[in-house]
């Protein structure tokens, strides 16, 4: 149902006993990623705290399995688009989201997180949870209406490709902030900036880093140097 830089998704179905059935999402990485025994590394310890986050607002990763060199996560499937498509729609019928829709998808993005940065393990410590990449392709909008942030168990894991990947490098660069582009450690708050970068993106119609030089890009991220969303 859809590929991506990292992985391709599809959509499965579990049987059990009884009939029982549930339609789930399975993402299984690029072969190039499985290849990478770092990657998968942070990819597995990332799993296991990402499976323990249940939340309204975030996609349910359920488990991190491997069949033959193949790695797979069962995800919660989501019927409906990312905010990117959304978005795309919107630009090509010629109107903006209502700013109530924006701030609405804004409002619950920042539910999730919240509940992700404040997570505790089973000895009430800090799991010091970080997203590092909320974009508009993360961020599932439901049929129902639901707004759900995906990714969480991959994002981490995905930094150390940033540097040999040039696609990665520019797409995730227009939501990063300051501190993430510079290379410098990061916490929770580079997670509200990057949700403060689509919500500029829902409100305005546009990209808040307008320029397709990857040194400017690079540049205005590192500096935050953007025109006011008016």
């Amino acid at each position: 149902i859809a590929v991506g830089g990292m992985a391709e998704v599809f959509k499965a179905r579990s049987r059990s006993l009884g009939g029982f059935e549930k339609i789930l999402a399975i993402k299984r990485l690029h072969t190039k990623f499985c290849e990478d025994e770092e990657f998968i590394r942070m990819l597995i310890e990332e799993a296991r705290i990402s499976v323990q986050l249940n939340h309204i607002n975030i996609g349910q990763v359920f488990d991190l399995e491997k069949i033959g060199d193949s790695y797979f996560i069962v995800m919660e499937y989501i019927d409906g688009p990312d905010l990117y498509k959304v978005l795309k729609k919107c630009e090509a019928k010629g109107y903006l989201l209502p700013i109530e829709a924006a701030a609405f998808i804004a409002m619950e993005i920042c539910h999730g997180l919240d509940y992700a940065h404040r997570k505790k393990d089973e000895y009430n410590r800090p799991l010091q949870i970080v997203h590092r990449d909320v974009s508009p392709q993360n961020i599932i909008i439901s049929y129902e209406g639901e707004v759900k942030l995906i990714d969480f168990g991959i994002a981490k894991a995905a930094q150390r490709n940033f540097s040999t990947d040039i696609g990665i490098i520019k797409g995730k660069f227009y939501y990063m902030s300051p501190e993430q582009a510079q290379g410098e450690p990061v916490d929770h708050r580079t997670d509200t900036f990057s949700t403060g970068i689509v919500l500029y993106e829902m409100l305005t119609g546009t990209l808040m880093y307008r320029t397709d030089d990857d040194a400017s890009l690079l540049s205005r991220v590192r500096r935050a140097r953007f025109d006011p969303p008016r």
